[in-house]
């Protein structure tokens, strides 16, 4: 979007479908372009079906998962957010996304 600026008194103009006014001081500037609310975008075509296919190209861990029996996941470690505690890793399933978390809290 674009902002226009009133070329007498540096007023915001509002812009209109066919002009753009300055309510300061009345300036009207007619538009060249009218545009038009039943213009479509050109529809874009399809180049192809993609690198991935709705699995998780990331998961390289082998685990089976719980939920869908998928026997590959991805590894997340989050960290630590304090000293004493344990790293938290989740396992998340390279089919349907389910994370299951792995480890206990410290000790």
């Amino acid at each position: 979007m674009v902002i226009r600026f009133c070329p007498t008194c540096k007023g915001i103009l509002i812009l209109g479908k066919e002009k753009a006014v300055c309510h300061s001081c009345g300036f009207v500037q007619y538009s060249k372009v009218v545009l038009s609310s039943n213009e479509k975008l050109p529809e874009k075509e399809e180049i192809g079906e993609g690198a991935v296919k709705g699995e998780n190209v990331f998961a390289t861990y082998e685990h089976k998962c719980k939920n869908c029996g998928y026997d590959k996941a991805q590894v997340i470690d989050c960290g630590i957010f304090y000293s004493d505690e344990d790293n938290l890793i989740f396992l998340k399933c390279g089919k349907c996304g389910t994370s299951e978390r792995v480890g206990d809290k410290a000790l």
